[in-house]
């Protein structure tokens, strides 16, 4: 297994070293972590495309591109995503070690990333103005495209009804009726506060001396730092007054049903949460589940139903494609289905499939770079900080009981249906 450091480099940067000697590459991430706030996010994803394009030593993508190729093909990836109510964008790098080069690369790789997210193309206060309003057009042909996949844009608007008036009903790519009036300033002041004020986690994974790693990241890596936002936990334990039943029509050929509940489980109670996840895996997560088998093969009342759940805001979530005139019917299986779930009314054949399916997909995400890196940085921002085979314990040590304990406060609170 990989051999874990972690070191504080200053005032809320934390670098995490994973050395694992089966990986060629080192995968370079850097999360910065802030609260959700709608007036920000949609300057922050407009500034996290900005800083991908161009920096003072490179000011082009031609620039840019032209460099990573010099870096044996170095590749950089970056975007916006949501944990629970946090806000986090983030920048990977991928790099071949330098033990299978004929000459060192990781300082000049490490020079190039600290170009990227320290020196962003600003000029006199502002990034280039033309850029910006090719940048703020792109963003908006995503976010106004986002309601062509009706199954992705029902579990967003099912988010949206069932956590109004909560940091998670926030979109996290942003909204396009802020565009219009967000200037290249607008995009530098972004920059310098979510630079001093992020949470800012490093974490370099793959065949490496950690030595020599840690004494470049020390060197390296300075940002300008001041107030550093406090992240505040979300709010689990909502109990809603009732179900809020919502229908979009849209002319739809195939109705997209989205049924939300609250689970009532903090994922800080960990022999909970993962006999929330067995509980879950058996309900709808995948070929072996009751929605699966029950709801789409034997009643064939949709052409897909599969439920997952939001471990940091304590939501579960079923999505599902049905015939028009069977929504209400879907309604009454789907519950059917999670009230046998939550009455212990499933074998141990289930139990032991929930768990395969779990323990596989977990074993070979972890197979990867990426995964792996993943998983640390997941554990860190939850503050929850637990070991792969730790998590693989909990998993397997699920029984009925623990299931049917984690299951039974689900609550139903949002129907959000487009036909």
């Amino acid at each position: 297994m990989s051999d874990i450091n972690v070191f504080d480099l200053d005032r809320g940067v934390t670098l995490a070293l994973i050395k694992n000697p089966k990986f060629k590459s080192n995968l370079i991430s850097i999360y910065f972590a802030r609260n959700l706030k709608k007036e920000e996010v949609t300057k922050i994803s407009l500034l996290c495309n900005m800083m991908s394009i161009g920096s003072k030593k490179y000011p082009t993508m031609k620039e840019i591109s032209r460099k990573m190729d010099e870096l044996y093909g170095l590749s950089m990836n970056m975007g916006v995503s949501k944990h629970g109510e946090k806000s986090l964008t983030f920048f990977k790098f991928l790099s071949v070690s330098d033990d299978y080069l004929d000459e060192p690369i990781f300082e000049d790789v490490i020079d190039f990333i600290n170009e990227i997210v320290n020196r962003p193309f600003i000029v006199d206060g502002e990034f280039n103005p033309s850029m910006i309003e090719i940048e703020k057009n792109a963003l908006k042909d995503e976010i106004e495209a986002r309601i062509n996949d009706k199954k992705s844009y029902a579990l967003l608007r099912c988010i949206e009804e069932m956590c109004e008036g909560e940091p998670y009903s926030i979109d996290q790519t942003g909204y396009v009726d802020d565009l219009k009036s967000i200037t290249a300033k607008d995009i530098a002041d972004t920059y310098y506060d979510f630079i001093s004020t992020s949470n800012i986690y490093i974490s370099i994974e793959g065949d490496f001396n950690e030595d020599r790693v840690l004494e470049i990241c020390k060197n390296k890596f300075k940002f300008n730092r001041g107030n550093i936002e406090s992240i505040k936990r979300e709010e689990i334990f909502k109990i809603p007054e009732n179900i809020t039943y919502t229908t979009e029509i849209m002319g739809m050929q195939q109705g997209k049903l989205v049924m939300g509940y609250r689970t009532m489980v903090d994922y800080k109670d960990y022999k909970k949460y993962y006999s929330l996840m067995v509980g879950n895996s058996i309900f709808g997560g995948g070929p072996h589940s009751k929605l699966f088998n029950n709801v789409r093969e034997k009643e064939s009342m949709c052409y897909y139903a599969h439920s997952t759940l939001e471990k940091s805001k304590g939501l579960m979530l079923v999505s599902s494609g049905i015939e028009l005139d069977l929504y209400e019917k879907a309604l009454k299986l789907v519950t059917k289905e999670l009230d046998d779930v939550k009455n212990g009314n499933f074998s141990d054949k289930d139990i032991e499939n929930a768990k395969k399916s779990i323990l596989n997909t977990f074993r070979a995400s972890h197979d990867s770079i990426s995964g792996e890196s993943d998983f640390t940085y997941n554990q860190f921002i939850s503050d929850t900080n637990l070991k792969f085979e730790e998590v693989t314990d909990y998993i397997s040590g699920v029984s009925r009981e623990d299931i049917v304990e984690a299951m039974k406060n689900i609550v139903e609170d949002t129907v959000y249906y487009i036909k």
